[in-house]
């Protein structure tokens, strides 16, 4: 089925369809999209944009072993609490090690290698601008081994339906939490009392603002007392458990990571972006905010857009455009909105509710080049075009044949301006075409694979994370043949990708095990970075394709970060 029509309804003060044009006209940047990243490369960075850092200190030092013989390829992580930044460089030859660019501070040092590692450090003064020493001895026996797992959840393939305890609670699950999610991931969840009261606050929020059926007060804290007494958290692990025993060599020597943690750790910056200056941006979905990073100055602040009717935003997926636009969903005000950064302008958008199926936010938002903004939905595609107001949806045939919800999880553009959709609970992916209506499935080669999120490649095919199979899959945007690519690390969930449109490299979040990864399709070549503790959670990376050996991430589950890993000359 597909539906197109103009929303131009007014909405608590808020203009959509052409109203919301003059708007965005009025409050966009001067830079033509096409010209962003030639204009960002020749002109100083705006306002908005990462200044030139007045960080150049440097930190430096020895890593050795417990009998004093030096290491080479350990890994070496540097904090400042007081700053909530954390740093990460690998030793070099000789054992040493050096962190540049740091701001002026206490940092306390840990190195980590094969078997071993270091207690942390005393504070270690760093004045502006100048350089500091401090060795460590890697002389205490490491933690198990953490297999991996999502963050603090149990297994999702043991936990099912049947694995719940009777109870009223289970009932009240079976009714309304399986609308939107699948009963592996409920029965699999792990939370604390505060994180299930939040976590059920969320949802009573989110359900009002997809017209699904409210859980009465009643329900509510019988469902409150059912999981706190039957799914209770699971212990923090060792935040050293998931780096790798052997020791980094090659280039896998050189990178760092730079990382700030959120103030509101349950905040869940779920998604990440890169502005056309080099700022990395993350949605908080619980915190109702979104984060900005400055990779230079490493200045932290949080925006929001404006409310009527809610106390905060939910904002979804964000992406951000070539002329610097953001767009995210908003499932709490019934609406999409842009940001546009160089202009500090919102624009709203409400989404026609009661014409397009499924909720408000879907998993990802894809950017099409032509300008309009697209969407996952269950079963379902949807779009916006901004320049007329018109929304359009199509469902796909596994909805139309059967009434049940594929899925609608990630999805990207391929080369010829098509939108595809991973259908995860069909195990299969959907193309649509938005010019002829055409809506085609191509089912998966591997049985419950779960494909994640994808994007595309320079010639437009489309790559996607298969995470149940802990593969990756290439796809031919024309024929939809398959390819299979196997992880670099097995069993540690490929969840998202984004390409170095440069280099036509694919990088990708291991999920599981903690790990960004780069995939070379012309070589077959991967290269794995760990990441500074267990559990970060990355749930989408994205490359700043100013500056492609920089590669975003944050983290979501339990501890709230935004930060990227940097490959050094």
């Amino acid at each position: 089925m597909t539906l197109s029509f103009t929303h131009l309804s007014f909405r608590h003060g808020m203009f959509a369809g052409v109203a919301a044009v003059a708007l965005l006209g009025a409050g966009c940047s001067q830079q033509p999209p096409g010209q962003a990243a030639d204009a960002a490369a020749e002109a100083p960075p705006a306002e908005n944009g990462p200044a030139d850092g007045p960080h150049h200190g440097v930190l430096q030092g020895v890593v050795s072993d417990a009998s004093g013989a030096p290491l080479e390829g350990a890994f070496v992580k540097l904090r400042d609490p007081d700053q909530r930044l954390l740093f990460m460089v690998i030793s070099q030859d000789g054992g040493h090690f050096s962190a540049e660019k740091l701001p002026a501070g206490n940092y306390e040092v840990q190195g980590v290698g094969g078997d071993f590692e270091s207690a942390w450090s005393a504070p270690v003064a760093l004045a502006a601008n100048a350089t500091a020493e401090t060795n460590v001895t890697l002389a205490v026996a490491r933690a198990p081994d953490l297999a991996p797992a999502w963050p603090r959840r149990a297994s999702e393939t043991l936990s099912t339906m049947d694995t719940l305890p009777e109870g009223e609670g289970k009932d009240i699950i079976a009714r309304n939490c399986v609308l939107c999610h699948t009963v592996n991931r409920i029965a699999a969840s792990r939370k604390t009392d505060n994180e299930w009261a939040g976590t059920l606050t969320d949802m009573h929020e989110l359900m009002e603002g997809s017209n699904l059926p409210a859980l009465s007060d009643e329900d509510t804290s019988t469902l409150f007392d059912y999981l706190v007494a039957n799914l209770p958290p699971i212990d923090a692990p060792d935040p050293n458990s998931r780096f790798p025993r052997e020791l980094m060599t090659g280039e896998a020597q050189n990178y760092r990571v730079v990382q700030f943690d959120i103030p509101a750790q349950g905040s869940e910056p779920h998604d990440v972006a890169v502005d056309p200056w080099g700022v990395g941006w993350a949605n908080q979905r619980i915190g109702g905010k979104i984060s900005r990073f400055d990779p230079v100055t490493y200045d932290y602040s949080e925006i929001g857009p404006p409310l009527y009717t809610r106390e905060r935003a939910r904002p979804g997926n964000l992406q951000i455009s070539r002329d610097g636009i953001m767009w995210l969903p908003d499932p709490f005000e019934i609406r999409w909105v842009s940001y546009d950064i160089a202009a500090e302008k919102w624009t709203d958008y409400p989404f026609p509710i009661d014409d397009i199926r499924g909720n408000v936010q879907g998993n990802s938002l894809a950017l099409h080049p032509d300008g309009t903004i697209w969407e996952s939905g269950p079963g379902a595609a949807r779009r916006l075009n901004p320049m007329t107001g018109e929304w359009s949806s199509w469902d796909t045939p596994s909805w139309t044949r059967t009434g049940f919800d594929p899925g609608g999880y990630g999805n990207t553009i391929d080369g010829n301006g098509r939108f595809w959709l991973a259908l995860e609970n069909a195990n299969a992916m959907a193309r649509f075409d938005g010019e002829t209506g055409e809506v085609v499935e191509f089912p998966l080669p591997i049985a419950e694979s779960f494909p994640r999120r994808m994007d595309h490649d320079t010639e437009g095919n489309v790559w996607v994370g298969l995470w149940g199979a802990g593969k990756f899959v290439k796809i031919d945007q024309n024929t939809g043949d398959m390819t299979l690519i196997d992880s670099p690390v097995p069993d540690t969930g490929a969840y998202a990708l984004d390409f170095d449109e440069t280099n036509n490299l694919m990088w990708t979040t291991l999920h599981t095990g903690d790990r960004i990864a780069r995939y070379n399709p012309a070589t077959g070549e991967w290269l794995v970075l760990p990441l500074p503790q267990a559990e970060t959670d990355v749930r989408r990376v994205e490359v700043d394709q100013n500056n492609p050996n920089r590669i975003w991430f944050s983290g979501v589950a339990n501890n709230a970060r935004i930060g990227y890993v940097e490959l050094l000359e």
